[in-house]
């Protein structure tokens, strides 16, 4: 046991000092893993750190600025102690840190971030000696860390972690930034900056003027490591603030058949002579807005438009108004009122108002000659062509108010403010309606109506009174067109199709109808039906063509007289049908008979043929028993003539010789001498076959042959009557 001792008492030391040793190294000689930094600390033989400060630098007593990075280091024992190993910060891919400097320089005043005054003499803050030799500023620092492992100071910096910004496709980030310049006095956004990385260096915008607001450049689609919010790694949850914040918004897309008009809210002040701004060159539609603003870009309406696409526009600068491509169809036309272009002066107004005042002398004229022939007003009856013209423009004083009270606006030529004189044909237009305003005029025949009827484009029929004191309806049909070259005209006169029908068609016909009504019996006006549309159409054209519109025609539908007098007229008118009617039957019933007698005709036309022919035939027999008739007469006539004279001669003898024998045997016997005569030549028989006798007389001889004879001659009297010549 005691022979042991001494090498027990030796192993004890060795052990003994072998603890001392180990003791002795681990204090002096201190490893600093490979992902760790080390933290020293002075607890002896120093000065005192002045107030203020949080870490030493100079020998000071205190937290040491100076890290231990790894690998074996002295620690001169027990003056410096190493007080703690922290990791290494690792700021991932998708990351930057973000340093809160808890020791340094007073900020300055009206600074809100740090500036980097050492810039990369610290090494990303990893030296935090000349962090702060160099003048380091207390308070959250511009410069971030960059992805990788990073030995920081963990007493005088704290290490915030912010992803990084993405924006993704379809997106802009708007910027705002919570530092910087003071803006421009008038001004809404910052202005561009050079060399700032697309915000990325936050150094640079500070350096190079970067201004405190909103950002007048944005952000595409893409990735940035951008000073933004940021969460501490000590598991704070409070998010420490950023230089910058970065706002998601869509980007401007115009779609197909769309425009985009836009307004600008920033940029230099608009003329307030205009109404549209001055356009400007190579802002890229919009999108840069610097370039915008610093060609001097103005506040308001842009003349220039959006079209169909996708386009990356900062919202907060320009005012994105999506709108319909202008399409005139077939039939239709567009006045197009400008809103830019030169100021029109007193040369082009007064040439446009010559122009209008000669255009509408000449259309009159053609209205008045046009009215003439249609109501057959001549000279000499219907008055001279002036005596017509005031005829038709005659009217209510209203009408002529109405007309006199309607202002015409200035119609330009191109290139001037105002409504343009050329007008736009059919097509699709990507019109900007901010600086020029379509107004769409049909110039198709359009119907206006007064009906009871429920139409678009109608009115209630016209109540009018007739002369006689009838209250009659009038259902009108009104058709006009705007002829293309007088659109603009029209426009100027009364500023679209709806207010001239409603504000002068309407009161103007209805005026007309009334004043003509006033001057006609019910009766006569629907009897001369024709002759009042004619009247109201000449009428009516000739007041609407002081309003550039072209009348087609004017109908009078309806007429609606009073019960009372429809009534009276219905029975009267029924009279005459009845008459008409029984008129009708009595000369249907005449040619019936007209019919049956033609086809009696016809179904004997073989017979009256033949009887026709027969007549013919007896005519011409007729006609030649006429003439033989003619020449036998004057054969007798002239042989009559000869023989009557020859019997005169005979006669006269005759008589000589009668008057002798009556002389001779008296005048009985001369009797009986001819009776005899006459039956020896004639063979009359005059004995009786039976013959009765008797007594008396002057004897059987005489009285018998006396009463033969006179029978004899009875009978011959009777036979052969004595002529009025004869008788004489």
């Amino acid at each position: 046991m005691q022979e042991n001792l001494p090498l027990i008492l030796l192993g004890v030391g060795l052990l003994i000092g072998l603890l001392v040793l180990w003791y002795v190294v681990t204090r002096f000689l201190v490893n600093i893993g490979a992902t760790e930094v080390g933290i020293k600390e002075r607890r002896y033989f120093g000065r005192k750190m002045p107030q203020g400060r949080v870490v030493a630098n100079a020998g000071e007593v205190g937290i040491q600025a100076e890290v231990l990075k790894p690998g074996l280091h002295f620690v001169l024992f027990p003056i410096d102690r190493v007080s703690m190993k922290v990791p290494l910060i690792e700021i991932g891919a998708d990351e930057l840190g973000i340093l809160d400097a808890i020791d340094g320089d007073p900020m300055p005043a009206g600074r809100i971030f740090a500036p980097d005054r050492a810039q990369n003499v610290h090494n990303n803050f990893q030296d935090p000696i000349a962090f702060i030799q160099q003048g380091g500023v207390k308070g959250i620092q511009l410069r971030t860390l960059p992805p990788g492992k990073w030995a920081i100071h963990p007493y005088l910096f704290r290490v915030s972690i912010a992803k990084v910004t993405v924006i993704p496709p379809g997106k802009v980030g708007v910027i705002t930034a919570a530092d910087g310049a003071p803006l421009d006095a008038g001004r809404l956004h910052g202005k561009a900056i050079p060399e700032h990385g697309n915000f990325q260096d936050a150094e640079s915008f500070i350096y190079h003027g970067g201004q405190k607001g909103p950002q007048v450049e944005i952000l595409t689609p893409g990735t940035y490591r951008i000073h933004t919010n940021s969460l501490p790694l000590d598991g704070n949850n409070e998010l420490n603030p950023g230089l910058f914040t970065v706002r998601l918004f869509d980007a401007t897309v115009i779609t197909e058949n769309q425009i985009g008009l836009v307004e600008a809210l920033d940029g230099a002040p608009l003329d307030p002579r205009d109404y549209v701004a001055q356009p400007v060159a190579g802002h890229d539609n919009f999108q840069d807005s610097n370039e915008f603003i610093s060609r001097g870009g103005q506040r308001g309406p842009q003349k220039d438009i959006l079209l169909p696409g996708t386009y990356y526009i900062n919202p907060l600068v320009f005012k994105v108004i999506p709108d319909t491509a202008k399409e005139i169809r077939p039939g239709e036309v567009a006045v197009v009122v400008s809103n830019v272009g030169k100021d029109p002066g007193a040369e082009i107004r007064i040439a446009m108002a010559t122009k209008i005042r000669e255009k509408l002398e000449r259309e009159e004229e053609e209205q008045v000659h046009r009215a003439a022939e249609k109501l057959d007003l001549v000279d000499g009856e219907g008055g001279t062509i002036e005596q017509i013209k005031a005829e038709l423009q005659s009217g209510d004083p209203a009408d002529q108010r109405l007309d006199q009270g309607a202002h015409e606006a200035y119609v330009v030529p191109d290139g001037y403010r105002g409504i343009q004189e050329a007008v736009v044909g059919p097509g699709k237009y990507y019109m900007n309606t901010l600086a020029m305003s379509p107004i769409v005029i049909p110039t198709t025949n359009m119907t206006v109506e007064w009906t009871a009827e429920k139409l678009d484009n109608s009115f209630d029929p016209f109540a009018v009174i007739s002369k006689d004191g009838f209250t009659m309806q009038l259902e009108v049909r009104v058709v006009f067109r705007v002829k293309p070259e007088d659109a603009p005209f029209m426009v100027a006169k009364i500023g679209n199709t709806d207010r001239l029908i409603q504000n002068v068609m309407h009161p103007l016909i209805d005026s007309i109808f009334r004043n003509q009504a006033s001057e006609s019996s019910a009766m006569a006006y629907l009897q001369n039906r024709h002759e009042e549309q004619e009247r109201a159409e000449a009428r009516v054209r000739m007041h609407l063509l002081k309003y550039h519109v072209d009348v087609v025609n004017v109908l009078i539908c309806h007429i609606h007289l009073p019960e009372e007098l429809m009534k009276t007229q219905t029975e009267k008118i029924l009279a005459e049908q009845r008459q008409n009617m029984y008129d009708a039957q009595r000369e249907a019933e005449t040619k019936r008979i007209e019919l049956e007698k033609t086809s009696a005709h016809a179904d004997n036309q073989k017979g009256l043929m033949e009887a026709t022919v027969g007549v013919e035939i007896a005519a011409k027999r007729s006609e030649q028993r006429q003439r033989e008739a003619d020449g036998e007469a004057y054969y007798i006539s002239s042989t009559g003539k000869a023989e009557a004279e020859k019997m005169r001669l005979m006669g006269e003898a005759q008589g000589v010789a009668y008057n002798e024998q009556v002389k001779a045997l008296g005048s009985q016997g001369v009797a009986i001498v001819e009776t005899l005569k006459v039956i020896g030549e004639k063979g009359v028989r005059i004995t009786p076959d039976i013959m009765a006798s008797g007594g008396g007389g002057q004897g059987e001889g005489g009285g018998i042959g006396t009463l033969l004879l006179l029978n004899l001659f009875r009978d011959q009297m009777s036979k052969n009557p004595p002529t009025n010549g004869d008788q004489a």
